[in-house]
């Protein structure tokens, strides 16, 4: 099968389009045929090795956690997917596997794609969404009424937050950049303020769930009422000096059946959602250098 990997950690001259052997399933285990695989940032940051000191990976190195497909086989085991199924999942943090012509993910990762919903809008999906409504349901946990700052509310990952933080019940303040105002109104935020600015006075905050990182941050977080959790997702570091609590780091984890329900959620339009730009995998180093200057509006697709 086609798949794109690379060898030692560096720049996109590392990534190669290659011939490897195609994955079987094991017991417990799918084979996707892989329409559509997603870039993210976090790819770039694994292929320059960002995190290769605290989670070395093994090389050669096949990237890429969202993918979207049909179910191509199903190892012993297997009762809940069938071959021919229309899938979506993200895929295991440490193994990846998204940048190729099949992937092996388990049955509790993957979802079945709703009617009408696109595979390159379902693979863009699993980090993002997952993330956002991760962060908030299973760490902030905000209670009716309490005030929620999300940093970063207008991207991928925030929209998210912002509807589980509503359906929580929570007041949402969206901090996003100015050109980002009247956008994080329109997803639910009940107030938007200015990422690199001062929260106005009167506005002190019960959590905080961070896209961002940085001392842009910090600054807000130093608004924080005592006891409130400051959860970050982002990869710059939040100075904790000065903060009510220490800001402790969110990782998303694979899960088919919050999938399965985003899924739902955005094929009904009560989410919406970037649209998306697909390209064939040979130009996978055209799409890393894209995400990495950060300023696409719309989310790469890989076609392998």
């Amino acid at each position: 099968m086609r798949a794109v990997q690379f060898s030692d950690y560096g720049s996109t001259d590392v990534l190669h389009l290659v011939d490897v052997p195609t994955p079987e399933p094991g017991d417990g285990q799918v084979r996707v045929a892989v329409a559509a695989a997603a870039v993210n940032p976090a790819d770039y940051k694994w292929r320059e090795g960002m995190f290769r000191d605290m989670a070395p990976l093994p090389l050669p190195h096949i990237l890429g956690y969202d993918i979207a497909g049909t179910v191509d086989a199903v190892g012993p085991g297997v009762s809940d997917f069938a071959v021919g199924d229309r899938v979506f999942a993200l895929l295991d943090t440490f193994v990846k596997g998204g940048y190729a012509q099949f992937a092996i993910a388990r049955p509790e990762w993957l979802a079945r794609v709703p009617a009408g919903l696109d595979l390159d809008v379902a693979a863009s999906l699993p980090t993002a969404a997952l993330a956002g409504m991760q962060i908030i349901e299973n760490h902030v946990r905000p209670q009716a009424g309490d005030i929620v700052l999300i940093t970063g509310a207008a991207g991928s990952v925030g929209r998210f937050a912002i509807h589980a933080a509503k359906q929580a019940g929570a007041q949402v303040v969206a901090a996003v950049l100015p050109s980002q105002q009247e956008l994080a109104l329109s997803l639910g935020a009940d107030k938007a303020i200015v990422l690199n600015e001062e929260a106005p006075a009167d506005i002190m905050f019960d959590h905080v769930a961070d896209m961002v990182g940085g001392d842009h941050v910090a600054a807000l977080c130093r608004r924080v009422k005592p006891g409130g959790r400051i959860l970050t997702a982002a990869t710059t570091p939040i100075n904790p000096d000065g903060l009510p609590s220490a800001p402790v780091f969110f990782a998303v984890h694979p899960d088919g059946a919050g999938l399965a329900r985003i899924g739902a959620l955005v094929a009904q339009g009560t989410i919406p959602v970037a649209s998306t730009r697909p390209l064939p995998l040979s130009e996978v180093a055209q799409a890393h250098r894209w995400v990495e200057a950060g300023d696409l509006t719309e989310k790469i697709i890989l076609h392998p």
